[in-house]
């Protein structure tokens, strides 16, 4: 039998959890990570030193700047999609516009716009498969009126470059 090699992206790469499994697949291999943590980046260097790792707000990060790889493993932030810290979150609406100055969180709006680097990706590199691990409240994110309406929104963009189900939606 004709081995293959999968080549992998690793968005959001945290420790490099994501990698330790994917490489335990024969034939896999991943090419690029990345994270904005240092410490982070440092803990996946030197569990992965054959992987290149780019320390950045990867929102800010040009496509093109990254190597063409197979697929694409992606993780964005998902902490204000939940009730982490013990706080309620909203579904994404802004009740008074996107340049609210009545109590809009800059780091609400920075941690769900990651979600947004996995179409800007796709588009450039035409990934074959394309993994996102998250939590099950980003399938609520949207108006209050509109449940669910901006992550559908977010697999349209997906649809436009040709990605299809099966999405796996718990």
């Amino acid at each position: 039998m004709a081995a293959f090699a999968v080549s992998w992206s690793d968005q959001f790469a945290g420790g490099g959890g994501a990698c330790e499994g994917l490489e335990r697949v024969p034939g896999t291999v991943v090419v690029m990570a990345g994270n904005h943590a240092r410490h982070a980046v440092a803990t996946y260097e030197a569990n992965h030193p054959k992987v290149r790792v780019d320390c950045a707000d990867l929102s800010q990060v040009v496509p093109s700047a990254w190597p063409r790889t197979n697929a694409l493993w992606s993780s964005p932030e998902c902490t204000w999609h939940t009730k982490a810290h013990g706080k309620a979150r909203g579904h994404g609406e802004f009740v008074d516009g996107l340049f609210s100055t009545t109590g809009t969180d800059e780091a609400v709006i920075r941690s769900r716009a990651t979600m947004h680097c996995v179409p800007r990706f796709a588009e450039y590199h035409q990934y074959q498969a394309i993994v996102v691990e998250n939590v099950v409240e980003a399938r609520h994110w949207g108006p209050k009126h509109n449940r669910g309406a901006a992550f559908d929104a977010w697999l349209s963009s997906l649809r436009v470059w040709g990605y299809k189900k099966p999405f796996q939606l718990a």
